[in-house]
């Protein structure tokens, strides 16, 4: 009798977890979505490069979250990619959960030591350099010697 009531409420709430809805869209979605308008309304340099510290941030605790939760594979979306390219061909990829002393180098990224930011949105440019993981990406452009002084200075290269 035990066997076939642990049968009966495996197969009620069973089912019931198994149908649960999907969201509609994922979060990092609809945060990138939103994030990308208020970047492109953004009317100065300086505030986009504050817009993305404050993505950079959220984005960092959102995946360090969710990787506790989900597996890579199972994800809705991708964040948003974030680099430096500095004078010539070195560059640096912004992700604070792979190099959380990244956070140390925010003060010296801005108007002054970034010459020019380009956002590359997977939506509008199916072929852009992060099309692999359907992403959209941000690229921070340099001729900086501080800044490159002190990125070689932190040690995160």
């Amino acid at each position: 009798m035990k066997f076939y009531c642990f049968l009966f409420f495996l197969c009620v709430f069973g089912s019931a977890i198994a149908q649960r809805p999907l969201p509609e869209e994922c979060f990092l979605k609809k945060t990138n979505e939103a994030w990308i308008k208020e970047f492109k309304k953004a009317e100065t340099t300086e505030f986009q490069l504050e817009l993305i510290k404050e993505k950079l941030f959220s984005d960092a605790i959102y995946l360090d979250n969710e990787k506790k939760i989900t597996p890579k594979e199972d994800r809705c979306g991708c964040p948003i990619r974030f680099g430096i390219i500095i004078q010539g061909k070195k560059w640096l990829v912004l992700d604070l959960n792979e190099n959380p002393g990244l956070e140390d180098l925010f003060p010296d990224i801005n108007t002054e030591t970034i010459d020019r930011i380009k956002l590359s949105e997977f939506e509008e440019n199916k072929l852009n350099r992060y099309a692999v993981d359907n992403c959209s990406g941000v690229t921070l452009y340099t001729n900086s010697r501080d800044l490159k002084r002190r990125i070689r200075k932190l040690d995160i290269e």
